[in-house]
């Protein structure tokens, strides 16, 4: 059995509906599906690089001008995903603001009361 190497918990974001939007290309990245305090993983249609670092915003529409958190992050890892074109991209939380940690750690608090803690891993 593989041992757990995460430093927080994860939070299975798919019920949140959260897109993420690259600032630096002005484009969609993709889907968020796991979210912590420390970093989060993207289903993507497009590829970036290993050691990368990004400007992100998390949406609550793929169209939407509204940024809900912004942060910087850097790629940890990006594995193709089972569908040709999209990737799993794994990245480290390595810049946010004081108002978008409290707006972090808001929305993880209240995805785990709508979950019920079930969306911990």
């Amino acid at each position: 059995m593989s041992e757990e190497r995460r430093r927080e918990p994860r939070l299975d974001a798919s019920s949140l509906g959260l897109f993420v939007y690259d600032n630096l290309r002005g484009e969609l990245l993709g889907t968020l599906v796991n979210l912590s305090r420390s970093g989060l993983m993207v289903l993507s249609g497009t590829g970036v690089d290993k050691g990368g670092v990004l400007q992100i915003d998390l949406r609550d529409r793929a169209e939407s001008e509204v940024s809900k958190l912004s942060m910087g992050v850097q790629v940890s890892w990006v594995t193709p995903a089972n569908t040709e074109g999209n990737y799993w991209i794994g990245a480290r939380i390595i810049a946010i603001s004081e108002e978008d940690t409290i707006k972090l750690k808001a929305l993880l608090q209240q995805a785990l009361a709508d979950n019920g803690n079930s969306g911990m891993s």
